[in-house]
């Protein structure tokens, strides 16, 4: 295609042909691995996710394809742990797809009963209490550090009517509760067995390393967004970043996401060159806990192109040639 943009006149909008930042390449240095058991424990999510009481039903399960997020995700993870944690992720996926806080009056009142419930419960993810409840019983230590992004993720979904974008930083940071994807980046440790002292997690290097893992994915999520249309959504890297174009933010917002990318890599770097020979446990579980950020980054960057929450069933064409048709109002 010779033009960057071009442009079909509808009757009451239009749509905007428009090329995406090549994510995968991007991300290229992280190895995609799938776990064995993906087919299996997917048709039991789903199945579990379709006879769960609330809405979940009216989910469109199979072509979500969360069982395949999570075996991409977590490619080592035994069979037990994969199905807990696959279905933990489909109930974040329902949340996020199906209760997102809206601003207009039809939406309002159910905002206000969603922020209610996350303050004193756990949400939707009371669902998974029994289990979760017996996962904290043999590791105690992760299961605080998992509550606790569980809890950050829905006290900020609260906040996001009112919240002020400020700028291009504090709008990254605030995504990373907003997404709800520190939750599965704690359940690396729960998936590998990892038994991680805190004067390890606390280390500043994992913490960038996790942060920047959050980051790519939230930010890839931003940038596939954009295939549902115009406006974007206020809460949308695409918004913040100050360009003429939604061309130009997509240009912008791919960059960031390479930059986070090598901010991994060079971390990581230093990181695993800096432990010493003394420690040769801990040493096995900061490499494992590592690897379980780059599973996670490949996992799901290449997820978004198989699902069908983002392109419909045009991932495989998008993922070949990267563009997508936009619809744009006005």
């Amino acid at each position: 295609m010779n033009e960057s943009r071009a442009a079909v006149e509808g009757q009451s909008s239009r749509t905007i042909c428009i090329q995406l930042p090549d994510l995968l390449a991007v991300c290229s240095p992280f190895e995609l691995r799938t776990n064995r058991h993906c087919k299996v424990i997917s048709l039991e999510s789903e199945k579990w996710l379709l006879n769960s009481r609330v809405a979940l039903p009216s989910m469109k399960w199979g072509s979500a394809k969360v069982g395949l997020l999570a075996a991409a995700c977590y490619p080592t993870t035994d069979a037990p742990q994969l199905r807990l944690i696959a279905d933990v992720l489909g109930l974040l996926v329902y949340q996020l797809d199906h209760q997102t806080l809206g601003t207009s009056t039809d939406d309002h009142s159910d905002a206000e009963s969603e922020c209610s419930d996350t303050r004193t419960e756990q949400g939707i993810f009371s669902l998974l209490s029994d289990r979760l409840s017996s996962a904290a019983y043999r590791n105690p230590a992760w299961y605080i550090r998992f509550h606790k992004a569980q809890r950050a993720f829905l006290h900020a979904r609260c906040e996001t009517p009112a919240f002020d974008v400020g700028n291009l930083e504090r709008y990254i940071s605030f995504r990373r509760q907003h997404c709800g994807f520190l939750m599965p980046l704690e359940m690396i440790a729960y998936a590998g067995d990892l038994r991680l002292p805190e004067n390890l997690l606390s280390n500043e290097r994992l913490e960038i390393l996790r942060d920047c893992a959050c980051d790519i994915a939230a930010l890839s999520e931003d940038i596939v967004y954009c295939a549902k249309g115009t406006p974007i959504d206020p809460l949308n890297v695409l918004s913040v970043i100050e360009s003429g174009s939604l061309e130009d933010a997509l240009v912008m917002a791919g960059n960031i996401v390479n930059q986070r990318v090598n901010a991994f890599l060079d971390v990581e770097r230093a990181l695993l060159q800096g432990l010493t020979m003394d420690t040769q446990s801990g040493n096995e579980s900061i490499r494992s806990y590592v690897q379980g950020l780059r599973d996670w980054v490949a996992g799901f960057v290449n997820w978004l192109y198989e699902t069908e929450r983002y392109f419909g069933d045009k991932g495989s064409e998008v993922r070949a040639f990267g563009w997508v048709f936009v619809p744009v109002q006005g």
